[in-house]
């Protein structure tokens, strides 16, 4: 969230300045509720209203006149455990949807962001890096801890990762992404889906060989599982299927586990939630039988966030999907 601006202050004039300017575009005008929303919530003028915004961490002893959401809200409802530690809330307008704050202790989160930089963003798992670069396959975060470990002793150079060689004919790729429309994945559709083509994209003609600790920084995404193809928005399933890490696995069956999904679907709400693969509600087995198969990492620097996106590309839509923050 943005940093609060003063309203006198040289900042926030040319904040308002921009504001104007921008407002005055014809992208500006056509842009989808999604992203105006995301405009809104990332604008540093006007200050984005946050009174509908649930902020279950807000403390006004902690976050004195910061940015601050609502921790009184309509919308919530406290869901059952079966842990009485663990507390859990559901939202009334989104059916089957579970907020589980602070669920992992601080040890637990250092342990998985370690193990996320150590073990999960390296070979078999693809990341954003690979098509261009030569990454080592004991991977970056463990290779800049062996010459963070020996530079000041030996004074060793810094190790270079290389690029990958441009084929002869390739375009040059430019900086604007260009966004894909995918249609919702099904059961239905899974034959049509998997016989797209998926092009796996060409290494850039315009990257260069970077020390270690200048490329980590551009660390993006890494996969886990089923390969996700980020071309057409949908999964891999010719392709050999590199395992869940364990840990990760744990985490999210002890997430889903946990909840007592009785409270969650009680008085009809499953059913009136839409149809449900099986033509009945399953959800009383997903403690047992839930195993995530694919996943996402996605790795920030400071200034970094997610753009805002609904997946689709799932090919159950009433399966557990785990979000870790």
């Amino acid at each position: 969230m943005p940093t609060p601006l003063h309203l006198d202050s040289a900042a926030y004039k040319k904040a308002q300045k921009l504001h104007k300017k921008s407002k005055k575009t014809q992208a500006s005008e056509n842009l989808p509720a999604l992203r105006e929303q995301e405009k809104t919530f990332k604008t540093n003028f006007p200050p984005p209203p946050l009174d509908d915004v649930i902020d279950l961490s807000w403390d006004s002893e902690l976050h004195g006149n910061a940015w601050k959401g609502s921790k009184d809200s309509t919308e919530l409802a406290r869901i059952r455990c079966h842990n009485e530690e663990t507390k859990a809330y559901g939202i009334r307008s989104l059916p089957g949807f579970v907020l589980l704050p602070g669920y992992l202790s601080p040890k637990a989160q250092r342990q998985l962001i370690r193990s996320t930089l150590t073990d999960h963003a390296r070979y078999p798992n693809e990341n954003n890096l690979d098509t261009h670069y030569q990454v080592p396959q004991d991977g970056l975060w463990v290779t800049w801890e062996a010459y963070n470990q020996t530079r000041n002793v030996d004074d060793s150079e810094e190790p270079i990762v290389s690029i990958k060689g441009v084929q002869e004919g390739t375009s040059q790729q430019g900086s604007m992404r260009e966004l894909t429309e995918n249609t919702p994945a099904s059961v239905s559709n899974f034959a049509e889906l998997q016989a797209m083509e998926r092009v796996a994209p060409p290494p850039s003609a315009t990257v260069q060989p970077l020390p270690i600790s200048k490329i980590l920084k551009k660390l993006r995404w890494s996969n886990l599982g089923y390969f996700y193809h980020w071309g057409t928005k949908s999964y891999q399933f010719d392709r050999s299927l590199t395992p869940v890490p364990l840990d990760v696995v744990d985490i999210c069956r002890a997430c889903v586990a946990t909840v007592d999904w009785r409270d969650v679907w009680k008085d009809g709400a499953d059913l009136e939630s839409g149809e449900w693969e099986g033509n009945k509600p399953d959800w009383s087995d997903w403690p047992q039988t839930f195993v995530p198969e694919a996943g996402i990492i996605n790795f920030y620097q400071l200034k970094d966030t997610l753009m805002a996106h609904v997946d689709k590309s799932e090919l159950s839509s009433t399966s557990p999907l785990v979000s870790i923050s």
